[in-house]
């Protein structure tokens, strides 16, 4: 018996390389592709043209997913003619894609717009391969049994990979432990990549369900899973629902206004409903039981007061901080859930297919045309700001520095914060050239300093009755740009330390302006930075998490520009110790 079970198990290992082969050759294509291009990156070091390598690894990666997308779809196709020309167009525009961005990412311009859109295609190419196959179902049985096949299948393959990878690695390991065989941590890598991508993608795509399996629309209904929903998921909803139902009933008595969090708790609830009817449903298509049917059909319609709690919540942060590309975004998921929890109400949960369908639908019109969400929102407080110039601004664009402190210092306090703050939302999210037809670059670099001089009634952020600290960071993930005619940088600090530590003579206080020596020298001069102390203050108040932007000052050569990526200051107001400080950045030379 045992020999039988090892013979049908290496008979199935066989047969899925076989099956995937015959099956899925252009993924199988890309999946080796991909696999080359890791193994050549790593034996050179990751190291070349940055651009090419994430377009290629792009390329091939993209590839994989809608090969396997198309080839799952080409099988309900009977015409040969159609499903070739359709495969070859889709994989010619993905190499037209792939040279638009290679050329898009050698500009200046912000990623935000294309990298939403390509995020939304993507998301619509991904969920397709669960969907495409299966629009002429009478339900959507046949689809959410390929569909946990997949998963399955392929968190099963990933987990032999890793295992089969842990063991080899143990194996080589232990090699040079006990023979002293040394083998290089590329090694290593080459045989991660053999065996949790291509091992474990080959056998995924030979596991993958066929013909009458592939369409097997008998409902399968798990114990286990039906216990989760029934003993987790569903007193789970029903706190959310009794908390939102309370919060709604103390701010109709005090008449108030919803908070922002209230959104949050609304998208996690709604979340879990989700989750509830793609659970339920094989459940209730196979025992039919009265309460299944009375949650999925009702649990929308108790919702659907709550949602009004959202939508009131995200029309006061329009009104309240205007336009961005997330409010956009999530007045847009607000609407979704209206259009959930009527449309299952009133075809009574019979399909639930058309749930994750019309999300990336929606995603992909919102994010991927021309006029998409970004766009709009660039334009809008682009529009505002160039009214506001016109309205009180006597000085003709592009602003300099000076300028564009005398603008703002004529303005109304809170007025003059909200124009600043809108350069700094355009600068942030849509880089540098998205203003610079309006302000020079240099005002750029200087948008949180001039934030600090106008946020006059500002408490200062990290102080107490005696001691004051601000410190911040950039985050790890942060792109940092070479700023325009600069064309070397040196790390600071250049001795390979995590900080430079210094002390400042406390006489400096006095003008708020901090002289910090660099320890470099150009021209026979030693480099210093000049950091104002509001805008290390502002940075503080400003940061997400601890993270702040990149922030750049001026130095004591005109030749240099230092951007501070990370620091920490402490002094005491009531002493006379110098002012105790330590930064990270880096000084760009022209």
């Amino acid at each position: 018996m045992k020999g039988l079970s090892v013979e049908k198990a290496f008979h199935t290992v066989t047969e899925a390389f076989q099956n995937c082969l015959k099956r899925f050759p252009v993924t199988v294509a890309f999946i080796f592709a991909f696999t080359a291009y890791l193994i050549h990156l790593t034996s050179i070091s990751w190291t070349g043209e940055e651009r090419l390598l994430f377009i290629t690894g792009y390329y091939l990666s993209v590839g994989i997913l809608l090969s396997l997308t198309l080839h799952l779809w080409s099988e309900e196709v009977k015409s040969r003619m159609w499903k070739t020309g359709i495969q070859l167009a889709a994989h010619a525009l993905l190499i037209a894609d792939a040279f638009l961005l290679y050329r898009y990412l050698g500009t200046e311009s912000s990623w935000i717009e294309i990298g939403i859109a390509h995020t939304a295609a993507i998301l619509t190419i991904g969920l397709s391969t669960f969907f495409l196959s299966f629009l002429r179902e009478k339900n959507d049985i046949a689809s959410w049994n390929f569909a946990l096949n997949a998963v399955s299948s392929f968190a099963v393959t990933q987990i032999i990979g890793l295992i089969l990878w842990a063991g080899i690695s143990l194996l080589l390991f232990s090699l040079h432990q006990l023979f002293d065989i040394h083998f290089s941590g590329k090694c290593y890598a080459y045989i991660y990549y053999l065996c949790s991508i291509t091992l474990a993608l080959i056998l995924f795509l030979g596991l993958l369900p066929q013909g009458e399996d592939k369409h097997n629309r008998a409902p399968h209904s798990s114990e286990f899973l039906n216990g989760i929903i029934h003993y987790l998921f569903l007193p789970l909803t029903a706190g959310y629902l009794t908390v939102l139902y309370m919060y709604a009933a103390r701010i109709l008595v005090s008449w108030e206004l919803p908070t922002g969090w209230v959104s949050w708790l609304i998208v996690a609830l709604m979340t879990v409903c989700i989750a509830i009817q793609f659970g339920l449903y094989p459940a209730r298509l196979e025992n039919n039981k009265r309460f299944d049917n009375w949650i999925a059909r009702w649990m929308p319609v108790l919702i659907l007061p709550l949602l009004l709690l959202m939508t009131i919540g995200i029309v006061r942060r329009f009104n309240d901080y205007g336009i961005t590309v997330n409010r956009l975004y999530l007045a847009t998921l607000n609407g979704w859930f209206y259009f959930v929890c009527i449309g299952l109400f009133a075809i009574k949960a019979r399909r639930i297919n058309w749930i994750p369908i019309s999300f990336a639908i929606i995603f992909l019109l919102t994010s991927a045309l021309p006029v998409n969400y970004a766009g709009i929102t660039k334009n809008v407080i682009l529009n505002e700001i160039k009214a506001e110039m016109q309205r009180s601004c006597q000085a003709k664009a592009p602003l300099s520095l000076q300028q564009y402190e005398e603008w703002m210092y004529s303005l109304p306090e809170k007025q003059a914060i909200r124009i600043n703050s809108k350069f700094r939302y355009l600068n942030s999210w849509f880089g540098t050239e998205s203003v610079t037809h309006l302000i020079d670059r240099n005002v750029t670099y200087n948008l949180y300093s001039v934030a600090a001089d106008t946020e006059t009634n500002a408490a200062p952020a990290g102080t107490d009755s005696g001691k004051v600290t601000y410190s911040g960071a950039i985050d790890s993930q942060t792109n940092i740009s070479v700023p325009k005619g600069y064309t070397r940088f040196i790390a600071i600090p250049s001795d390979g330390m995590s900080s430079r530590f210094l002390t400042i003579p406390r006489q400096y206080l006095e003008n708020g302006i901090l002289p910090v020596s660099l320890d470099t020298r150009t021209d026979n001069l030693n480099d210093s930075a000049y950091i104002e102390l509001s805008t290390l203050e502002m940075l503080e108040k400003n940061s997400k998490h601890g993270h702040i932007p990149p922030t750049s000052f001026r130095c004591n050569s005109p030749k240099n520009l230092f951007m501070l990526t990370a620091f920490d200051i402490h002094y005491e107001k009531n002493s006379d110790e110098d002012i105790r400080m330590s930064i990270k950045g880096y000084l760009f030379k022209k």
